[in-house]
């Protein structure tokens, strides 16, 4: 398979060792059936639901006032008001694999996943409802490839003799946006399958979606309309997003496959590069007040304390990092493979710690009562007390 001219080979997924996500993917997708419409009529319908639902594969975690609300295979969200100790399993209208879930406040959240599916909650993840999917993200994509293909059309007539060199580089990106529209066309027949790998909200009203293939939409009316927001980054060769965070000050930090990382200071309408700092991939960040940290393959932390304008390497983790967070008193939690995770007080350095069920964590999150519960390829597990207080 290619994408341009670039060889596209298998890729390295955040949360949950994503190899398990992209079997789920690609049975889904047909692989396995022989039917992409086999695929889609699957998704189409309601979340199953599943007995001992909080062992089952979750890729995301987050904190909904008091509740922990987690997302993972074939659509199953699950809510706990009992610090991880019960789960109830909620209403989900589609059976979509989910890899990201955020909330603003004790009510509102959002989920994203397979597909190129966004979920809307109002009750505290209770039940949720479909705000949008990759039918329609198929759309935008091939509506932005028809417009960016016209407009280096227009260009090149417009230049002269004198201007060869230019002329020759824009016919070499007419041409990768010919194979580019092709491929559009193609996706709008056989149906969505890239999936979204995270979701954010600053507020109720403006939100920000990435994901696979250099997915990315935009929302500022709580997600009633998601908006292709391609045209404010630059990634040509359209590698993976993979994480966005927010720090004190408002400038979100997007991070990625092959060493990306941006930074946006209008809520996500323009990202500028930064960096490089590291080629390998980034598959997560976290920001504590000024600070803002990114992670990812090979345990690999980078830190910055200047808006992303300068990284420094932190001692790294033995073990792959998939997901992280921040709690309340400061401290940043990261997790990873083999049920390896780190703590780091605020002022105080990583330590590295091993969970005794020796399972892959993907993400993690405090309910704030003081208990930490990761999720990954075994379900939910509560972290040792007394590891990390919020």
């Amino acid at each position: 398979m290619t994408n341009n001219n670039k060889q596209v080979t298998a890729r390295h997924w955040p949360r949950i060792v994503r190899q398990v996500c992209a079997a789920i993917a690609l049975s889904l997708a047909g692989v396995v059936t022989g039917s992409s419409a086999y695929a889609n009529d699957f998704e189409a319908l309601p979340a199953l639901t599943v007995a001992e639902a909080g062992k089952r594969v979750l890729l995301d975690i987050t904190r909904a006032g008091g509740r922990l609300v987690a997302v993972g295979e074939r659509g199953v969200v699950l809510y706990s008001d009992t610090g991880g100790d019960t789960w109830q399993q909620a209403v989900v209208p589609h059976s979509n694999t989910l890899t990201s879930v955020t909330f603003i406040d004790a009510q509102n959240g959002w989920a994203a996943g397979h597909g190129g599916i966004i979920l809307h909650s109002g009750d505290g993840g209770q039940t949720w409802h479909k705000q949008f999917d990759g039918n329609q993200a198929n759309r935008q994509w091939l509506n932005f490839i028809q417009q960016r293909r016209d407009s280096l059309a227009e260009t090149i007539e417009e230049l002269d003799d004198s201007q060869q060199a230019e002329r020759d580089d824009l016919e070499y990106r007419l041409d990768d946006a010919e194979y580019a529209l092709e491929d559009a066309a193609l996706a709008l027949q056989t149906g969505p399958v890239d999936p979204f790998l995270d979701i954010w909200f600053g507020d109720a009203k403006n939100g920000v979606a990435v994901g696979a293939y250099g997915m990315i939409y935009r929302t500022e009316d709580g997600g009633e309309n998601w908006v292709i927001a391609a045209a404010g980054i630059e990634n040509p060769d359209r590698y993976h997003y993979y994480d966005v965070d927010a720090d004190r000050s408002g400038r979100l930090y997007l991070s990625g496959e092959a060493g990306l990382m941006y930074r946006s200071l209008d809520g996500g309408r323009q990202w500028q590069r930064l960096g490089p700092f590291y080629d390998g991939s980034l598959f997560g960040v976290v920001t504590r007040g000024e600070e803002v940290m990114a992670y990812g393959l090979r345990g690999h932390i980078f830190k910055s304390v200047d808006g992303g304008t300068r990284w420094q390497s932190l001692p790294a983790a033995p073990f792959s990092l998939y997901g992280g967070t921040r709690l309340a008193d400061g401290t940043v939690i990261l997790v990873g493979a083999g049920g390896g995770y780190l703590l780091g007080p605020e002022g105080a350095p990583f330590t590295s710690k091993l969970h005794p069920s020796r399972s892959s964590f993907s993400s993690v999150s405090g309910d704030g009562s003081g208990r930490v519960v990761a999720v990954g390829m075994n379900g939910a597990a509560a972290l040792p007390q007394g590891e990390a207080s919020e």
